[in-house]
């Protein structure tokens, strides 16, 4: 079953590599799409949130899980 994990708060095009480099040991992340139109960033896989907050809890963004 596939899961996806909102990541807010980008800031410039730069974000998503940052936001990959960060992710790019956790299990279950599959890929992540980015929308900068919305300044959003989104991982597609199987990946625990709590797991993917850690990940990323050096840097600004704000993480949910959507349905």
């Amino acid at each position: 079953m596939t899961k996806k994990i909102l990541i807010e708060g980008l800031k410039c095009e730069k974000c998503p590599v940052h936001i990959a480099q960060k992710l790019s040991d956790v299990e279950g992340v599959d890929r992540i799409e980015k929308n900068m139109d919305n300044m959003t960033a989104t991982v597609i896989g199987n990946a625990d949130i709590d797991v993917v907050r850690q990940a990323l809890s050096s840097t600004p963004f704000k993480i949910e899980e959507l349905d």
